[in-house]
């Protein structure tokens, strides 16, 4: 049986503006959450060259080939067959939990 591992990213509460940087292993991510109150981590390195996605008005920004990526699901808006890597949030007790590797 596989045990997802649990990082425990703070009360829900204490996110009051999205997207927020976080930083999980070593690993840069945006944490968003959708239109539809879900929370997600997409994983702030762009696939196409590697740069640091940062967010710009309502998209995730690479500066270093000008790709631009859904704030809310990752999916690249220049290239519909690339998206941002991403790892799944849960909510317990009130706090927003991300739940196993990224996909």
């Amino acid at each position: 049986m596989t045990v997802l591992q649990e990082i425990d990213l703070g009360s829900a509460d204490s996110f009051a503006a999205f997207p927020v940087e976080v930083t999980l292993e070593h690993t840069p991510y945006w944490l968003v959450r959708t239109s539809e109150g879900e929370y997600r981590l997409l994983l702030a390195i762009c696939p196409h060259a590697g740069g640091e996605i940062r967010p710009m008005n309502d998209v995730l920004f690479c500066p270093l080939h000008f790709w631009t990526f859904n704030a809310e699901n990752g999916t690249c808006l220049n290239d519909p067959d690339e998206r941002l890597m991403q790892r799944k949030v849960v909510v317990k007790e009130g706090h927003l939990i991300a739940v196993g590797d990224h996909y």
